[in-house]
């Protein structure tokens, strides 16, 4: 075809669209990023909140005192400080964070430490949850008719953040997997960020446990990372 004869776009027609689609996103709900964002004196109450949640081991967890002793975690330490820096423009638009390896890796620990940054520097509202405790309080929620206001306050954070979701022994039920990807879904939709760590280190078992359509969402846009070196519990030292 030629140039000549190509159409011109039309600059008045483009700024109808995106005046358009800004209004439709106010009118469905969209997330407030900025307005949801701790206020200042909230940040102090909300670390100690977090604290609690994951529990003493995890509470004074840092990227700084994560153990290296393989220098494959390096490599994952320093791409995990950039993140750091960088999570509000990562996390906008409902980006996550995704840790995958085997047990005793130390995943839980560089998820606890972000979430305190996440918190500390960057003023964001956040929900960590066991996998098991969270598929227990779905269970609970539905039994006694809560569902709706349980998940609505899942949807509210900036990042929800599970401790591997997958059941320990077992499958899901399917119920128990109609919610989670409600929950997921709805997240994805509004563009808030969620996070998981999980011992599954092949996607094809990631696949499976999950579902496709599940782990599809938490993959887009997401930070991949592979913690695939020892366990560091076999080097801990006994006093006796």
């Amino acid at each position: 075809m030629d140039d000549s004869k190509k159409p011109t776009p039309d600059p008045s027609l483009a700024r109808l669209e995106e005046v358009v689609c800004e209004g439709l996103a106010k009118s469905s709900g969209a997330y407030s990023w900025d307005e949801n964002l701790l206020g200042r004196d909230e940040r102090h109450e909300a670390v100690h909140s977090l604290a609690k949640q994951i529990g003493a081991r995890y509470a004074t967890a840092t990227l700084g005192n994560y153990e290296i002793y393989d220098s494959r975690q390096t490599v994952i330490i320093e791409r995990l400080k950039r993140f750091a820096d960088e999570m509000p423009k990562h996390l906008r638009g409902g980006s996550g964070l995704m840790l995958f390896g085997r047990p005793g890796t130390g995943k839980d620990h560089v998820m606890a430490a972000l979430l305190k940054l996440a918190i500390t520097r960057h003023r964001l509202r956040v929900v960590w949850y066991d996998g098991g405790d969270l598929l227990d309080d779905i269970a609970d929620a539905i039994t006694t008719d809560r569902w709706r206001e349980f998940r609505r306050g899942l949807w509210a954070p900036h990042v929800l953040a599970i401790s591997d979701p997958v059941p320990v022994r077992g499958e899901f039920s399917q119920s128990q997997l109609r919610r989670l990807r409600d929950l997921i879904d709805r997240r994805y939709r509004l563009g808030v960020s969620t996070w998981i760590t999980t011992n599954i280190d092949r996607q094809a078992d990631a696949e499976a446990a999950l579902t496709e359509p599940v782990l599809d969402r938490l993959r887009e846009g997401a930070v991949q990372l592979f913690f695939d070196w020892e366990s560091h519990r076999p080097r801990i030292k006994t006093s006796w």
